[in-house]
């Protein structure tokens, strides 16, 4: 096996295997006997009990990754390895919903599924994430996760934070032919996509990618939003009102092109700004030097 599969892997898996069937558990053995402990029909007392034993989890993750040698950051992302699958399914139940959201009832559904399980896992492995593995390890991170998904997760978990709190905010959108259609533009969302671009493109520029590198990891929220409405509409969970071909090049605008523009606008201007760094710090020749002269 390779670093990353000793180091993040099989810690990962340990953490969310031990930790979804310690749930899985409770809820059979807890739930018939006590059903009183119950609000709008959720249990609440396997819930409970699941985060209060949950260090464990913690300790039996920390202590497989510190043992294999590995570094504190590959022994977090393990540790941390069930909030890191539930953040994304979250996030598909809020692009995915065909019903309006209950904002109050989603962000609660973040803190008791992604925060507070994640806080009880760093508990009981803080102990283990103090100092580094017993053995030297490799770079568990390949040169392609750290210059290309990284940054463009960190690209995209940026721009749909910045959605969601200015919906949270009440920051409404732009409405185009209201009444004779839903397209509608966020604009405070569009004003800081570029902040968000410049963000993927920086990582992805400190960790030695490419041009063409750089400019996918600024531009991958307008790619994943392209994904995902191709996604609908091939699946026919989206369907546009007649005419249609124009209803799909208003979405595609609205919904692609402008933000691809805004991303790309940043991502151009950090990779301009970089290059100026980067002459600016290059050492002059002697000859060179006296030739100028």
């Amino acid at each position: 096996m390779n670093s990353r599969t000793k180091q993040i892997w099989l810690p990962g898996l340990v953490s969310l295997a031990g930790s979804m069937g310690w749930m899985m558990v409770l809820q059979k053995v807890v739930l018939p006997v006590q059903m009183p402990f119950k609000h709008a029909g959720v249990p609440i007392l396997p819930y409970l009990l699941w985060t209060i034993t949950l260090p464990l989890i913690g300790v039996a993750s920390g202590s497989v990754s510190h043992r294999v040698g590995s570094s504190r950051r590959a022994s977090l992302v393990a540790v941390l390895f069930p909030s890191i699958v539930m953040s994304p399914i979250w996030l598909l139940i809020l692009l995915g919903s065909h019903h309006p959201i209950q904002w109050d009832n989603f962000c609660f559904g973040v803190l008791f599924w992604v925060i507070v399980p994640g806080v009880a896992l760093l508990v009981g492995a803080w102990p283990f994430l103090k100092t580094r593995g017993l053995q030297n390890a490799d770079e568990p991170i390949n040169f392609r996760t750290k210059t290309f998904w990284l940054p463009a997760l960190a690209s995209l978990t940026a721009s749909m934070v910045i959605l969601m709190i200015s919906t949270l905010i009440g920051l409404t959108p732009f409405f185009l032919a209201r009444g004779l259609s839903n397209q509608m533009i966020y604009l405070p969302w569009l004003f800081m996509l570029p902040l968000c671009g410049a963000a993927g493109a920086y990582l992805s520029r400190r960790a030695g990618g490419r041009r063409t590198i750089c400019l996918a990891t600024g531009l991958f929220p307008a790619i994943a939003m392209l994904a995902l409405g191709s996604f609908l509409v091939l699946t026919r969970l989206v369907i546009f009102a007649q005419p249609q071909m124009i209803r799909a090049t208003i979405a595609l605008i609205i919904g692609v092109i402008l933000p691809a523009t805004a991303l790309l606008i940043a991502t151009l201007a950090t990779r301009r700004r970089s290059n100026c760094l980067s002459r600016l710090c290059q050492p002059i020749s002697p000859r060179v030097f006296c030739s100028q002269v």
